[in-house]
């Protein structure tokens, strides 16, 4: 996926195995984004563009937990 056509409001994978909704476009190779921790949180973190695939910005703990819409539109999924 090219990084330059990523949008707020598309689902993306990061890490290779879990999706990801776009809330922000930081720039072109930085963006914030919500899925689900273990199947049950939604979580809002930053994720970067490094050698060809989303990552998560940050190794350990990192990000806030959704609530209300935010937090159902995570739970719904693609």
């Amino acid at each position: 996926m090219e990084i330059s056509k990523i949008n707020a409001g598309q689902w993306i994978m990061v890490s290779n195995s879990i999706d990801a909704y776009v809330f922000t476009v930081i720039n072109e190779t930085e963006l914030l984004v919500g899925y689900l921790q273990n199947g049950l949180k939604a979580i809002k973190e930053k994720v970067v563009f490094i050698d060809g695939k989303w990552e998560f910005k940050s190794s350990g703990p990192n990000g806030s937990y959704l609530r209300g819409q935010e937090e159902a539109l995570i739970k719904r999924g693609r």
